[in-house]
């Protein structure tokens, strides 16, 4: 059996499904067609039953959401979509293994439209380890990898391989290396992918491989395109080792603020005022930095500074636990102040400023301590659309 005639013929039935859709007047009715005709193309058989295809969003850890990706590669035996149905889809980023863009005609509008959506899909992947249990003796620790992206156009839109080369190229200037496709398909035509230095890195497709990249570069496979795109495909899943998804962190999650990524800075209220306010940027810029030049303490010394003594009941693990503490005034703790709270109006108030009553934020993984008394008007930002029924 000849392979390559027979996705020669496989092409050339998607590009008469094309041309078909094309005569379709309703925008959405024709999207629908092309996507429909690469997603059964690859259903029917040509890919392993662990690799779903759906369309729809994709959220990542930090309440970061893509833009509609046309065909998103899932992992339907260990992962799963939090939303399904006909018309919305939502799959947790530890899910994916990558998304493909569907277009018509790849014109440089539509080219680039594409890769933003691909950069909005692998910016949400976290910055993380993930561990995978090989055998009941061995894991295997690595970072979590970011999901592929692919570029699938049917056609050419009056323009050419080398203009789109081009175009990408200009494109990539000004996007680092962790968002660029992984390879970018024109039915009939050929492919866009990277290259390095050397024979060994003439063709890199993988997220890993990519690093390497020096520049991109299109070769015109003609009637073979087709082959040469399902085939690389199949390299990318399977070369891609998802880690586990931890959904718990979906119900409360981080907020990428900034550069920073910041959890428990966002459930402040203020008396008589049904809004939920959270810690400006400004604010968590000022403790983060001002911390990292001072140095972490354990938490059995930060008792000791807020309070004069170490609680009881506290595992030995979390006294020497390392964390930041924001106190550029030194101040002193309710220990050392004489009558430190008034219950003179009905409440507890504090009768100057001192380390307590503090709160913590983790930043990027790591604890930070402040007195409350730090916390100015300035200090905090309404949520738009919140409220104390939300908490």
């Amino acid at each position: 059996m000849d392979i390559k005639k027979v996705f020669r013929g496989i092409s050339q039935k998607l590009q008469t499904d094309f041309e078909i859709s094309s005569e379709i007047n309703h925008q959405g009715n024709k999207g629908t067609y092309r996507e429909s005709a690469l997603r059964d193309f690859l259903l029917s058989g040509r890919l392993p039953k662990r690799f779903g295809i759906g369309t729809g969003e994709i959220i990542g850890p930090t309440r970061n959401v893509s833009k509609q990706s046309d065909l998103v590669i899932y992992d339907q035996l260990d992962g799963m979509s939090l939303v399904y149905d006909d018309d919305v889809q939502i799959y947790p980023i530890e899910s994916v293994f990558g998304v493909i863009e569907v277009k018509s005609k790849l014109s440089k509008v539509e080219l680039i439209k594409s890769l933003e959506n691909i950069k909005s899909v692998k910016s949400l992947c976290p910055n993380e380890s993930v561990t995978k249990t090989t055998n009941s003796l061995m894991s295997m620790t690595y970072p979590r990898p970011k999901p592929f992206g692919v570029v699938f156009a049917y056609a050419l839109s009056n323009n050419s391989l080398e203009s789109l080369l081009e175009n990408l190229r200009e494109w990539e200037r000004e996007n680092s290396k962790e968002y660029w496709p992984n390879l970018v398909v024109v039915l009939g035509e050929g492919i866009l992918y990277h290259h390095g230095e050397g024979m060994r890195n003439s063709s890199l497709f993988s997220n890993e491989e990519m690093q390497k990249a020096i520049r991109p570069s299109f070769l015109a496979y003609r009637k073979d395109t087709l082959f040469h795109f399902y085939s690389t495909l199949i390299d990318l899943c399977s070369g891609t080792s998802l880690g586990p998804v931890n959904l718990k962190r979906y119900f409360d999650p981080a907020e990428q603020i900034g550069g920073y990524v910041v959890k428990n800075h966002d459930r402040i209220t203020r008396q008589g005022d049904n809004s939920l306010y959270r810690l400006s940027l400004g604010f968590i810029d000022m403790v983060v930095k001002h911390c990292k030049a001072e140095g972490k303490i354990k938490h059995r010394e930060l008792f000791v500074k807020q309070m004069g003594a170490i609680p009881q009941g506290i595992d030995d693990d979390y006294l020497d636990y390392g964390v930041y503490h924001y106190d550029p005034d030194g101040l002193p703790g309710m220990h050392e102040v004489e009558n430190p709270i008034d219950f003179s109006g009905g409440g507890a108030v504090a009768t100057q400023k001192m380390l307590q009553p503090s709160h913590w934020i983790e930043v990027d993984g790591e604890t930070y301590y402040f007195p409350w008394c730090y916390v100015e008007d300035d200090s905090i930002e309404e949520i738009a659309g919140s409220s104390r029924k939300d908490l």
